[in-house]
């Protein structure tokens, strides 16, 4: 199960964990150790759970969580390869040595850098 930016809140993950498991909030919190009220408090967003209490609770679902940090192209990134896209073969080729100079006089965090 793979949650995007749709499912963004710990309630919202855990009710989908638990709706997923096909468990009612009191078979959840059975198996979790803790109180049907406490999983509806969670899953009204009514209180927070930690990441640990989160974990537990999908480990009861059958599930495991992983958190991951990807990065993101900055917007620049991604209009210049949409405009190097836009370009025949033989343009990109010409074009290359314009965007080495670019690069060169960018200066900053990104001179020097290998990519």
């Amino acid at each position: 199960m793979r949650y995007h930016r749709s499912v963004t809140s710990p309630q919202a993950i855990l009710r989908e964990l638990r709706l997923a498991a096909g468990l009612s909030q009191r078979a959840l919190a059975h198996r979790a150790g803790t109180s049907q009220p406490a999983i509806a408090r969670y899953e009204r967003g009514a209180a927070t759970p930690s990441w640990e209490t989160l974990q537990r609770l999908a480990a009861a679902c059958g599930r495991r969580l992983r958190l991951s940090a990807e990065p993101v192209p900055e917007p620049h990134d991604v209009e210049l390869a949409l405009e190097l896209l836009g370009l025949t073969p033989e343009q990109r080729l010409h074009a290359l040595p314009r965007f080495a100079r670019l690069r060169e006089h960018a200066g900053g965090e990104h001179a020097g850098e290998e990519r």
